[in-house]
């Protein structure tokens, strides 16, 4: 009795902090996988993996995004043939990612998180070649966290499948990540 009283009163303290916590959205859905974990009694320290579930849904949301942006404001063709790729791409390692949630009972937010948001502000307010020049350089920046951050989970995770869809994906965002770079190096030298 002692106990169930005691995991009420910490379920509604939980509740309350979210209620009056974080408007981010990344942070918001990390706590609510928390939450769940704890009434379901998993034990762990599973807050990273919570917080890459989350952080890993807004990133690929941003990343779509500022593809489908840029299929309609970039001005070099090269940049829209990439946007086209990298919304598929995101569509793709986001249904991945809904699957695995599902089965482990993350909670991934449905919008962007405060500094994803900031990213997509800073990029669609440029046009012509401002825009294609800092979409090109925030989505090169915005893919480097990303691989970092995979290569973490995949090696440090403390939850299975969340390590196994991270191992998953690492391999395509290398590859994004040399194709991104590759194209910045062109602009550079021109």
């Amino acid at each position: 009795m002692k106990k169930s009283i005691l995991n009420v009163f910490a379920l509604f303290t939980l509740a309350f902090a979210t209620a009056c916590g974080s408007d981010d959205s990344i942070e918001q859905a990390a706590e609510q996988s928390m939450q769940q974990f704890d009434a379901a009694g998993v034990e762990g320290n599973l807050e990273n993996d919570a917080l890459f579930a989350a952080e890993a849904a807004s990133a690929s949301m941003l990343q779509v995004q500022l593809g489908e942006a840029a299929e309609e404001m970039a001005v070099s063709p090269e940049v829209k043939g990439l946007a086209q790729e990298m919304v598929t791409a995101h569509q793709n390692i986001s249904d991945d990612l809904r699957e695995m949630a599902n089965q482990s009972n993350f909670v991934l937010p449905s919008t962007l998180g405060k500094a994803h948001h900031e990213v997509y502000q800073e990029v669609t307010e440029k046009s012509g070649i401002s825009f294609d020049l800092t979409y090109l350089k925030r989505i090169v920046e915005e893919n480097e966290k990303l691989v970092d951050r995979y290569s973490d989970m995949a090696k440090n995770g403390q939850v299975m499948e969340l390590k196994q869809y991270a191992s998953k994906q690492l391999p395509l965002l290398r590859q994004h990540q040399q194709v991104l770079e590759r194209l910045e190096d062109d602009i550079d030298n021109l």
